[in-house]
């Protein structure tokens, strides 16, 4: 007899678990879109795997591959490379990139963007030897022409071409740091530099941090290579060409398995909003509308009873027992007895009775 009333209270038990679990899981989603969401969420792993660098920070492959190279005002500075490079370590300046590079050995020290000579003023490739360094050096060819007062009046000026009012004066354009490759005035200085922009009258413009750190390492026997594309020696060609390529493709990938999957999220959330409705239930919303409230009838407030604070006993002091008051006359007083033989020897006299 208990067999048969223990499997039915067991058939009980699970037919309640089940009905609890069912209500619990609310709405389904269908099994077309459920597959996609988990094909787009499997793609999105996969993208956020492979958008990692192709190689470690801080190497010099890792800056070409970053940063939109060469189009950055970022210097890149390998300062043990650096601290080895002296008067023959050579320097590139690539003109189709609108870069510059510091070579030690095989190996690039530093890369740094420059401007260089506008299409109607050309930077002249070749190969080049410094002749002339000076820290503090002004244009003799460009810079401002100023009137008797001071007013500039040409801010662009090429003494060759452009007059000078009377009374007035040229002022050449600063070029700290300078470096001279020519005697007709092509060099290197500090001087306004955008990235990938030729802005120059022929000029390299470097910028003075880069400016400062060659003019400590140069010499006269310093070699400096103008070229048009990536030199021969360039040991990152296969990094910056490839390497970029393959990185830009992991991040474009990325871009879209995170549109996708937000794309398939919002259509599983309105197809469980639309079977909730379906249902009769209305999704929890997260913003609360503002209902109107009907006028609350007033309460008298409660009448509050008086509230009996307890009085301190008064403090009691504690004072010093004092001596009992001496009584008017000896009756009633006891006093010490005398030894007899301490007693003072007297008559004791009786008045007989009458």
């Amino acid at each position: 007899m208990k067999q048969p009333i223990f499997k039915t209270l067991s058939i009980l038990v699970l037919s309640v678990i089940t009905l609890s679990t069912s209500s619990c899981l609310g709405p389904q989603l269908s099994p077309e879109l459920e597959a996609k969401l988990e094909a787009a969420e499997e793609e999105l792993e996969i993208a956020r795997a492979l958008e990692q660098p192709p190689h470690l920070p801080g190497t010099y492959e890792h800056f070409i591959t970053h940063n939109d190279y060469p189009t950055t005002m970022q210097i890149y500075r390998d300062e043990q490379l650096m601290a080895q490079a002296d008067g023959k370590s050579p320097i590139y300046i690539c003109l189709g990139q609108q870069r510059g590079r510091l070579y030690v050995g095989d190996r690039v020290a530093a890369d740094w963007p420059v401007s260089t000579g506008v299409a109607s003023r050309p930077t002249p490739t070749g190969t080049y030897k410094i002749l002339e360094k000076k820290p503090d050096y002004a244009s003799n060819l460009y810079g401002k022409i100023r009137d008797a007062k001071g007013k500039t009046v040409n801010s662009n000026a090429d003494i060759t071409k452009d007059p000078i009012p009377e009374g007035g004066r040229f002022d050449g354009s600063p070029m700290p740091y300078w470096q001279r490759l020519t005697w007709d005035g092509l060099g290197m200085h500090v001087g306004k530099v955008k990235a990938g922009k030729r802005l120059s009258h022929g000029c390299i413009r470097t910028p003075r941090e880069m400016a400062e750190s060659l003019y400590k390492i140069t010499s006269f026997r310093t070699k400096v290579h103008i070229v048009d594309e990536l030199e021969g020696c360039y040991p990152a060609r296969v990094a910056l060409l490839e390497g970029e390529t393959k990185y830009k493709e992991s991040v474009r990938r990325l871009e879209e398995a995170e549109t996708n999957y937000a794309k398939l999220r919002k259509q599983a959330d309105d197809e469980i909003a639309a079977r909730l409705a379906a249902e009769g239930k209305a999704p929890e919303k997260k913003v609360a509308k503002a209902t109107k409230t009907e006028p609350k009838a007033e309460v008298a407030p409660p009448v509050q009873e008086p509230v009996v604070v307890a009085q301190p006993k008064p403090e009691v002091k504690k004072t010093a027992p004092q001596p009992a008051a001496k009584p008017a006359s000896d009756i009633g007083v006891v006093r010490p007895v005398m030894p007899r033989k301490n007693r003072p020897n007297f008559n004791i006299y009786m008045p007989l009775p009458r």
